[in-house]
């Protein structure tokens, strides 16, 4: 029999659940101060900064990936794209991580064809002439993942409500929150590009190449990414891997033939790093650029098998930092 003493200490006790949340939310008040001490003090303590990534980077991706992660000596792409984040400050990561100064590098590489024709740059959101823009459109801010809108029917839209919505973003720092150093610099500007529709008059899949040493090693196919969406994975060759990360696979799609072109321009957009992700487009016949993004998944990103982790790891080899 239970005595009233143990029932009262049971009720007072907080379970392991219960100390979890108190845990994150102390945590989450503590990070909030150190990003605000880190925003005015990182130009004079850059080590501090780090050692606050490092700590950071590291709790989030045990908790995403299910391993403690090795920072120090990375062998996964996981811990590889953290160790990038926290060590590399090639100059070259920040400017082709700027969705409006990425343009005129891929231009520069494979030509001027394969971006998505440009209709404005806007420092502010009030600069926004909506009255100019075509009916269709994609907006998007050129420091951050997340902050674009897709407008089929400008006629639909509140025009009040999507400059509110693009000041948002213009004000959002999304290094403070993803401890990515590649966006930590660029500067908040809006750019507003041409919709790009399939023959059916939706958003095209997503190829994203995976380019090690001037090599594309996977292909990840993203299928029906505003419905059904499903995630496949290839080698080079369009041969399916066994491989899966959230989303579900479709092994009865198969790409087009064209991508395998698709993979040799992804590679000359990409030979300047030791790795990088090219997302490229197929539309109407013809490629489009997407983006090129040096931190992959937020190196947060659990695959299954596990051991792909490490496989796409051993393909990367790290610059020194000598």
């Amino acid at each position: 029999m239970v005595q009233q003493s143990e029932l009262v200490r049971t009720k007072e006790e907080p379970g392991p659940a219960r100390v979890q949340d108190v845990a994150m939310a102390v945590a989450r008040t503590l990070d909030i101060g150190a990003r605000s001490l880190l925003r005015h003090t990182a130009a004079y303590w850059p080590a501090l900064s780090r050692a606050h990534d490092f700590i950071v980077l590291r709790h989030r991706m045990r908790r995403a990936l299910g391993y403690k992660p090795d920072l120090r000596s990375p062998r996964t792409y996981n811990e590889k794209l953290a160790w990038r984040m926290l060590n590399d400050r090639n100059p070259l990561l920040t400017l082709t991580t700027d969705k409006v100064a990425v343009r005129q590098y891929v231009a520069s590489k494979v030509g001027e064809d394969v971006l998505v024709p440009l209709i404005a740059v806007y420092d502010r959101a009030e600069d926004i002439r909506w009255d100019e823009l075509p009916s269709s459109f994609v907006l998007k801010a050129s420091h951050g993942c997340n902050m674009n809108l897709i407008v089929r029917d400008k006629d639909a839209e509140d025009p009040d409500l999507v400059r509110r919505r693009a000041a948002d973003w213009l004000r959002h720092n999304f290094y403070e929150d993803s401890r990515e150093w590649a966006y930590r610099d660029i500067p908040p500007r809006l750019l507003v590009e041409e919709l790009m529709l399939d023959d059916l008059g939706e958003v095209p899949f997503d190829f994203k190449f995976l380019v090690f040493a001037g090599r594309t090693a996977v292909i990840r196919v993203h299928l029906d990414r505003f419905g059904d969406h499903r995630v496949n994975f290839y080698d080079r060759d369009l041969r399916l891997l066994p491989v899966r990360q959230f989303y579900p696979t479709d092994p009865s799609y198969q790409p087009p033939a064209e991508v395998v072109a698709m993979a040799g321009l992804a590679e000359k957009i990409a030979e300047d790093f030791e790795y990088a992700r090219i997302d490229l487009y197929l539309v109407g016949g013809r490629v489009r650029f997407g983006e090129i993004t040096h931190h992959d998944g937020n190196a947060a990103q659990r695959f299954d098998p596990a051991s792909f982790d490490t496989e796409l790891g051993a393909l990367w080899d790290l610059p020194s930092l000598t």
